[in-house]
Formats: structure tokens, C-alpha cells, sequence
């Protein structure tokens, strides 16, 4: 039992468990857009999750993070390091436009945790719009970057997807931000310092309904996406209604983080039962 407990610490901590979240929400945008589902594509982005949520969780403790003596940092070290391996051996089978969206995404990730001037201040101390950059990029590499490597895009319906997924990814990350109140510096100013838990809790529930009534005006008009996406914001509710700054272990960083999971599993249900 001390083992199993041990490697699913380790599928948490090392970002495996975010990485598939991250999955999910691509393969959602390809069933919403009608797309075929490009595993290269999820491959490229598996890999480059690993790497840059390691990078962001231990970066701080940089540059001893390349020295340390924890057996279970090591451990994800050699792991990020294997995926940066196949990282670089893809890229080689990615087309141009893809290439460069993708470094244009990473520069984000690097400045969010690397100071970009003499305040030594990166992104991710900047007030009030972290949660913000965090949502751009989430939407941008599960809804734009999968379709860089397609020639027929629906511009229209794409900007919708990314548009539900931006605001969708705002309220997952709420639970994470009042999780995170008791460790953050109140000079970030995040939305549960600024405004309280209950208050949080209420701009959740509006981003939410505003992700819902997105579902309605994305075509084609689809019952399984509609039921799928209504019964994922009541799931999504629930758990920021459960959420308080003093949770268990692995309510957030497993429970919440699942949501893209659950969400892909009902649709793909809901598809092959719905007629």
C-alpha cells in the first residue's frame, strides 16, 4: 500500500496527472471542431506540459534545483529530462506554423517564472494577472496549437472554443487560488485576496454560466457537447462550492485537476449514446 501510495505521490508531484488533464482538453477541441485527432500533436504537448510545470513548480530554488540530493526531485528531474528528449526528436515532424506557435507559447512560460528586467519580477509576480496569463495559455495550447498543423480552420467556431476554454479555465483555477492563500505574497493581489473566498466563489459561479451560454452559440449545435458541458459547469460548481483554504492533500492538485478528465469521458459517453 506504502508503494502504490508512493507512485501516485509521484504521478501528482512529477505533473503527470496535469499533463493528460491537458490531453483531454485537446481532444475535446478536436471532437468540438470535427477535427481528426493529430497524436502527434498530443504527444508534443504531453512532454512540453512535464517540462514546464516541473520547471515552474521547482524554479524557484534554482540553481540548486540542478544539485539537489531528494531522491524524489531526482526522480523528476530524470523525467523531464527524458521528456525533453522526445521533445526535441518531435519537433523535427512539426510543420513550421506549429513550430513557431509553439515557441511563442513558451516564451510566456519562461517569462512567467524568469524575471524579464532589473526588478527581478517575473509574470507570476505581477498583481492581478497571473490567473489571467495562465488561462491564455492553457486555451491557446489546447485550442489554437492543436489546429496550427490543419489547412481548413472554422475561425469563427475556433475563437468560440477558445473563448469557452479561456473562460472555463479561469474558474478551475479559482479552487487552486484560495488553496494557494495562505502561501501567496498579498502584493499579488489575487482574486481571493482582493475580493474574499465567498466573493471567489460567486465570480466562479458567473464564469461558468458565461461558459455555458458560449455552449449555445458554438455550431454545429450539438446535444452531446450541450449536455457534456452543462453537467461539467454543475461539477465544476460543486467543487468550488467544497473548496476552502485549508484542504485535504489532494483535493485540488488531484480532485479539481481530474475536471478535464471527467468532462472528455462524458462527452465521448454522451457521443456514442446520443443519437
Amino acid at each position: 500500500m506504502k508503494k502504490i501510495f508512493s507512485i501516485f505521490d509521484f504521478f501528482i508531484k512529477s505533473s503527470l496527472h496535469l499533463s493528460f488533464c491537458v490531453l483531454s482538453l485537446i481532444v475535446i477541441t478536436y471532437l468540438r471542431l470535427d477535427q481528426e485527432i493529430n497524436f502527434l500533436i498530443l504527444f508534443v504537448v504531453f512532454n512540453a506540459t512535464v517540462i514546464t510545470y516541473n520547471f515552474i513548480k521547482y524554479a524557484s530554488t534554482l540553481p540548486y534545483y540542478f544539485f539537489v540530493s531528494n531522491i524524489s526531485i531526482k526522480k523528476i528531474q530524470y523525467l523531464s529530462f527524458v521528456c525533453g528528449i522526445f521533445l526535441i526528436i518531435s519537433i523535427f515532424f512539426l510543420n513550421f506554423n506549429t513550430i513557431l506557435f509553439g515557441f511563442f507559447l513558451s516564451f510566456f512560460c519562461f517569462i512567467y517564472v524568469i524575471p524579464f528586467n532589473r526588478t527581478k519580477r517575473n509574470i507570476r509576480n505581477y498583481s492581478r494577472i497571473k490567473i489571467f496569463i495562465v488561462a491564455f495559455v492553457w486555451a491557446s495550447v489546447t485550442v489554437w496549437f492543436p489546429l496550427t498543423i490543419n489547412n481548413e480552420i472554422d475561425y469563427l467556431n475556433s475563437f468560440l472554443v477558445f473563448l469557452q476554454r479561456f473562460v472555463f479555465v479561469v474558474a478551475y483555477t479559482l479552487p487552486f487560488e484560495i488553496r494557494d492563500l495562505k502561501y501567496d505574497s498579498i502584493k499579488l493581489e489575487t482574486i481571493p485576496q482582493l475580493y474574499g473566498i465567498i466573493s471567489t466563489k460567486k465570480i466562479a459561479y458567473f464564469l461558468l454560466i458565461l461558459f455555458v451560454a458560449i455552449t449555445f452559440i458554438i455550431q454545429p449545435f450539438s446535444i452531446s457537447f450541450i449536455i457534456g458541458d452543462l453537467l461539467i459547469a454543475l461539477l465544476t460548481s460543486l467543487m468550488i462550492l467544497k473548496t476552502k483554504e485549508n484542504q485535504k492533500k489532494y483535493f485540488a492538485s488531484f480532485w479539481v485537476e481530474s475536471i478535464p478528465l471527467v468532462w472528455l469521458l462524458l462527452i465521448v459517453f454522451l457521443i456514442k449514446t446520443t443519437f
